[in-house]
């Protein structure tokens, strides 16, 4: 493969992860993972304002992250692949064993009495 194609996908998945660089898509991408909804749901589930839902919505559909489905006047959105939400799953682990490490660290530390 030459370095331009190798940059090319590269530059795709540094624009993938821009797109999971926000709370808020986490959230959502977190909802859908667990099924379909409706903007509605994912609004009063998250606790955010529809504006705030429906703009990330479109985004994620743009970049294909979701699908939609009309019933009747109702708009489900769901995960393109259920993999965008097992590659957050294991992301979030990935963290949670980082934070666990850095908190055994910091309990390593001697305190520090003045006068030692």
């Amino acid at each position: 493969m030459e370095n331009t194609e190798k940059a090319a996908i590269y530059r795709l998945h540094a624009d993938f992860c821009k797109l999971l660089s926000d709370a808020n898509r986490l959230l959502i991408i977190n909802e859908l993972g667990k099924g379909e909804l409706p903007v509605n749901e994912l609004v009063r589930r998250l606790e955010l304002k529809q504006s705030n839902v429906s703009k990330h919505l479109a985004l994620m559909r743009e970049r294909g992250l979701l699908i939609t489905r009309r019933d009747g006047s109702m708009i489900y959105y769901s995960l393109s692949d259920n993999r965008i939400s097992d590659a957050i799953r294991l992301l979030k682990e990935v963290q949670s064993d980082q934070i666990a490490r850095q908190r055994t660290l910091v309990q390593s530390i001697p305190e520090y009495s003045p006068g030692e």
